[in-house]
């Protein structure tokens, strides 16, 4: 079963944390996502939920909270798959900044 990171600190690695560090170990680490396949995908799958939520807001009449709504879903696809993909990586600087 995969498990939803709805925050950083619900994120094993970074729940022992302080909120500052947890800010700090994140933005080491999410330009590193980018170098992965997986983020890629979930940016792309934001992308057409946004475009999706478009066309289907179109054809009701309201193509602007369609793609709002399609872009929230697909923006929460994108989040936990650079979450997946950062944790790769957390390891790695935690032991570096411990030095």
């Amino acid at each position: 079963m995969t498990t939803i990171y709805w925050t950083l600190k619900s994120i094993p690695e970074l729940s022992q944390l302080s909120s500052k560090e947890r800010r700090s170990t994140w933005m080491q680490a999410y330009p590193r996502t980018f170098r992965h396949w997986q983020t890629w995908i979930g940016l792309a799958a934001c992308c057409a939920c946004a475009y999706l939520g478009c066309r289907l807001g179109f054809i009701l009449g309201h193509p602007v909270p369609g793609a709002a709504i399609g872009g929230a879903i697909g923006g929460f696809i994108f989040s936990q798959a650079s979450i997946y993909v950062a944790r790769m990586h957390y390891k790695n600087i935690l032991l570096k900044s411990s030095r």
